[in-house]
């Protein structure tokens, strides 16, 4: 992916290809992996597209209950 620079400073800048303004079931279970994998927060939204205030719901259980234990059994297929 080509890097991208401010139009007006020239600071090397990340460009957002995905942008979400919600998640899916799917999207929450790939969240909760990479915070079991020790993943720092603001990188996982990053990584998803999306704000830390999603990932927050997701991580209390305010939605896609149960998007934790899917991800625990989906690593504990790894090992």
């Amino acid at each position: 992916m080509a890097s991208m620079l401010h139009p007006i400073t020239g600071v090397e800048i990340n460009p957002v290809v995905v942008e979400r303004k919600s998640l899916t079931f799917d999207e929450a279970v790939t969240a909760q992996i990479m915070r079991l994998q020790r993943i720092k927060y603001n990188i996982i939204a990053q990584h998803l597209g999306t704000n830390t205030h999603r990932l927050g719901e997701v991580f209390r259980g305010e939605k896609h209950e149960g998007s934790k234990a899917v991800a625990v059994q989906l690593m504990s297929t790894l090992n």
